[in-house]
């Protein structure tokens, strides 16, 4: 091991002798055993992604923010069927207020409104894997923060930035993508050679039926992944039937189990940190574009004002 690793920090407690090798006694003879298999797969094919936004004032819209722990961290995601059916019980009652007083105070545009209202509507139920609703907190509104306004000289009532993405599902193609990989995939152990067309992987197969098989299938929250990896797991263990039963048994969140990065260090976090290494001339510009929710849009202005060399490729 540390001839392997020789950058590792091993204590000395722990024995330097050689590792013990898996040798098993089989039908023919003595072999070495296979002790783990750890693949990271993207997901496949889909559908293009689509994103709204739009600044809310109604107080309800607060009510939600707070009702789900918003204030703790200015930011709120919205995904499960019973949260999105609240923003879409909000979206009703806002435009029937509208159609019957249209000069009332409700500040939130109608088109924007239907839009929302549409789109939430669609399929006819929710399943929590292919829209969400994400809410981002302005004290001072959120023209002001993008404006880079003199709030002490002009105070602005508080809103939120409401983002509603949809699409981004996974295709027929895409889920094509996973089975085949799947199967090609089962094929990799022994026992089961030749063209999977057939049914090849028996190898693999017999050792699911046994107890020595500990498969684990991790995905993030993102539909489009935990469908990838349903259609992978029925093609690697040659199941049947629809994805949906798959992915509620064998496909786990990523994000619950530590396996990925949470929220609180996201890209803006890491952007602040960025920011303060910045030379002086470069603050005050970092500063003012670091309020900014369009993240392409900071990474354009920035480049543009950025006291470092533009970066060059050949």
């Amino acid at each position: 091991m540390r001839e392997l690793a020789p950058q590792f920090q091993i204590p000395w407690s722990i024995p330097t002798e050689a590792e013990d090798i898996p040798i098993v006694p089989t039908t023919s003879g003595t072999m070495m055993e296979l002790r783990c298999v750890i693949a990271i797969i993207r997901h496949g094919d889909r559908t293009p992604k689509q994103k709204m936004k739009m600044e809310v004032k109604h107080p309800r819209f607060f009510a939600l923010f707070e009702k789900h722990g918003g204030y703790k961290t200015g930011k709120l995601k919205l995904k499960r069927p019973e949260q999105l059916q609240e923003v879409l019980d909000i979206t009703r009652l806002l435009l029937a207020e509208l159609e019957k007083e249209p000069g009332g105070e409700i500040e939130e545009k109608t088109g924007k409104l239907e839009q929302l209202k549409s789109v939430l509507e669609m399929y006819g139920h929710f399943s929590g894997i292919n829209r969400k609703v994400q809410l981002t907190y302005y004290p001072h509104g959120v023209k002001a923060s993008n404006e880079g306004q003199d709030l002490q000289r002009e105070a602005l009532a508080p809103s939120l930035l409401l983002v509603l993405k949809w699409g981004g599902e996974l295709t027929p193609a895409g889920r094509v993508q996973a089975e085949e990989l799947g199967r090609a995939f089962r094929c990799m152990y022994p026992g089961g050679q030749g063209d999977y067309a057939g049914f090849p992987g028996c190898g693999l197969l017999r050792l699911h039926s046994t107890f020595r098989h500990d498969l684990k299938i991790y995905a993030s929250d993102e539909g489009r992944v935990q469908m990838t990896a349903a259609a992978f797991a029925k093609g690697l263990l040659a199941l049947e039937g629809e994805l949906t039963p798959i992915l509620v048994q064998m496909v786990k969140s990523a994000n619950m189990n530590g396996l990925l990065d949470s929220d609180g260090d996201s890209l803006s976090s890491c952007q602040h940190r960025v920011i303060h290494q910045l030379p002086g001339e470069g603050i005050p510009q970092a500063q003012h574009l670091s309020s900014d929710p369009n993240p392409q849009s900071q990474s354009l202005a920035h480049d543009q004002h950025s006291p470092l060399p533009p970066a060059t490729c050949d």
